[in-house]
C-alpha cells in the first residue's frame, strides 16, 4: 500500500476562470467525464424540440463529421477550451433565430477568435444567469478547495451586476466594448479590460508557429496598429488590462505593443498576461522589466501530454516553464505570478497533481508556491485537506472545513 501524505491548506482563490459563464452553464448538459462513445450516445439522447447548449465537448476526443452533425438533435456544442463551437443541422434554425451572428460565422475561426467576448455573451444569454445560479456555482467550488473566483471575461452587463453583488465573485475583467458601455460606477467596480490576442490549443488556433500536427495554425486577433488602438482606448478609461496570450507569437506581440504604448506615454494601473504557456526566457525578463503580472494555469501543464495529437513533443515540453519564471526571471507566486484554473477543470486537486508530478521537471511547483500563487479565498474562510499520493502521483481533496 502506498504512503499518502495529508496536508491542510487554506481555501483558495481562483485568479482566472469565467465565473458568469460557468454559472450559466450550471443548468446545461455536460460531456465532461464521458468517453467518445458515451458522449455521442448522450448527444443522440437530447430532446428534439428545443436547442440544447452542451458544454464540455473535447474536439481531440470526439470529432464530429458533417454526417453525424446532420443526424443529431438540436444542439450548440461548446468546446472545452471555450474558443470553438459546433451547431448541429437541427440546431441551426434555433441559433439563427436567437443569435444570428453566431450562425453566420460558425465556420469562421478568425471571426470566433476576434469575438470571444461576443461568444461568451451569446452562450450566457442562451443558458441564462441569475443570483441563484452564481451562488450554486460558487458553492460547488468549495468541496474542490476553492472559495472564490475571478471572472476573466464577464459575459454581459446583466451578468456583471450579478457578480458585483457577490463578494466572492466581484473581481472581474470585461471586453472593451462592454467596459466602455458600463456606467461609471460599474467601470470603477470592474478590474479592467480583457483582450484576446490568439486562440487556444484545443481549438488549434493558439499563436504557435511550428509544431502543429495535422490541422493547426497560429491565429492572431489584431495587427499591431489595431492592438495599440485597443490599448489606447483602455488607457483612456484608466482601466487595468488582462491580455490573453498563449503562444509565443501572441506573447511577443503583447510585449512589443506594451513597450510601444509606454513610449507613447500610456499607462495602466495593472497589466496581466493570461496563460503565457509558451513564454521564452527573454520574454519573461522583458515582462518583469515592464512590471507585468503573469497569470498562469498550472492545470494546463497536463497539455504537455493531453495534446500530443496536435503539437509535437518538443513544442509541448516548453509549456508552463515555471522553474525558469521563478528561479531565473524572478517572478514571485502571489505577487507577480498568479494561478487559476480557467475552469479546465476547477478545483485544486488537478493543478496540485500537475505541479507536484509534472511531465517535465521545469514545470514543477512546490505546494507552497502553488498555494501562494492562488492566494486565500475572498469573502469566505476555511481550509482544505489534500491527500498526496507520491507513489501514484495523485492528489485528492479529502475534505474542506469552513470558518
Amino acid at each position: 500500500m502506498s504512503a499518502v501524505r495529508r496536508v491542510e491548506i487554506p481555501l483558495l482563490h481562483d485568479n482566472h476562470t469565467h465565473t458568469s459563464l460557468y454559472s450559466a452553464f450550471g443548468s446545461c448538459p455536460d460531456l465532461a467525464g464521458l468517453d467518445a462513445l458515451g458522449a455521442l450516445a448522450f448527444l443522440r439522447s437530447l430532446p428534439d424540440d428545443r436547442l440544447s447548449v452542451v458544454r464540455g465537448w473535447k474536439s481531440n476526443e470526439l470529432a464530429l463529421d458533417s454526417a453525424t452533425l446532420a443526424e443529431l438533435p438540436p444542439a450548440l456544442l461548446i468546446n472545452r477550451s471555450l474558443h470553438g463551437f459546433l451547431v448541429t443541422d437541427a440546431g441551426l434554425p434555433f441559433v439563427e433565430a436567437a443569435v444570428p451572428d453566431l450562425a453566420e460565422h460558425r465556420g469562421d475561426a478568425a471571426w470566433r477568435e476576434a469575438n470571444v467576448p461576443r461568444l461568451f455573451e451569446a452562450y450566457c444569454g442562451l443558458a441564462g444567469i441569475d443570483d441563484a445560479k452564481l451562488a450554486a456555482f460558487l458553492e460547488s467550488l468549495v468541496p474542490q478547495g476553492i472559495g472564490s473566483a475571478e471572472d476573466l471575461a464577464v459575459a454581459s452587463a446583466p451578468a456583471f451586476r450579478v457578480l458585483k453583488a457577490n463578494p466572492r465573485a466581484a473581481a472581474a475583467f470585461a471586453g472593451l466594448k462592454l467596459f466602455a458601455s458600463m456606467p461609471p460606477e460599474d467601470r470603477a467596480a470592474c478590474s479592467g479590460v480583457k483582450l484576446f490576442l490568439d486562440g487556444a490549443i484545443g481549438a488549434r488556433t493558439a499563436a504557435i508557429e511550428s509544431g502543429w500536427i495535422g490541422e493547426g495554425a497560429p491565429l492572431m486577433t489584431y495587427d499591431d496598429a489595431a492592438l495599440l488602438g485597443e490599448l489606447a482606448a483602455a488607457a483612456s478609461y484608466g482601466a487595468g488590462l488582462a491580455v490573453h496570450a498563449i503562444g509565443p507569437l501572441a506573447i511577443e506581440q503583447a510585449l512589443r505593443c506594451l513597450e510601444a504604448a509606454r513610449r507613447e506615454g500610456l499607462s495602466f494601473p495593472l497589466v496581466r498576461l493570461e496563460h503565457v504557456q509558451f513564454i521564452s526566457r527573454d520574454q519573461a525578463f522583458r515582462a518583469r522589466t515592464l512590471g507585468i503580472v503573469l497569470s498562469i494555469q498550472p492545470n494546463f501543464t497536463s497539455d504537455t501530454v493531453d495534446y500530443l495529437d496536435r503539437l509535437d513533443a518538443a513544442t509541448l515540453e516548453r509549456n508552463n516553464p515555471f522553474r525558469m519564471l521563478i528561479d531565473e526571471a524572478g517572478f514571485v507566486p502571489g505577487k507577480d505570478l498568479l494561478f487559476g484554473s480557467d475552469g479546465m477543470p476547477h478545483g485544486i486537486a488537478h493543478p496540485a497533481a500537475c505541479s507536484l508530478f509534472p511531465p517535465v521537471p521545469g514545470q514543477r511547483l512546490s505546494l507552497e508556491e502553488l498555494v501562494a500563487g492562488y492566494g486565500p479565498a475572498r469573502g469566505i474562510e476555511g481550509t482544505v485537506t489534500l491527500e498526496i499520493d507520491e507513489a501514484r502521483r495523485e492528489v485528492r481533496v479529502a475534505g474542506t472545513r469552513l470558518g
